[in-house]
């Protein structure tokens, strides 16, 4: 494959966990900002965009299954 300039995107195992990390610091971020700026009660639906994130990052896709040749 050439260099073209392009970061590696790594295995699945490491995108599903980068995808995690990236979720879980959204969700810390804006659960300060609401407590500090916001009213959790009223913004609470916010959280669910972490929470969408994680899910779309451990959801499998059919190019992560290794082949059956090895």
């Amino acid at each position: 494959m050439p260099d073209d300039g392009t970061p590696d995107a790594g295995t699945p195992d490491e995108r599903r966990l980068l995808g995690l990390w990236t979720a879980g610091w959204l969700a810390v971020l804006l659960v300060v900002g609401l407590l500090w700026l916001g009213d959790l009660s009223l913004q609470w639906p916010v959280l669910l965009v972490p929470l969408v994130w994680a899910l779309v990052a451990v959801r499998r896709r059919p190019g992560d299954r290794p082949s059956a040749g090895g």
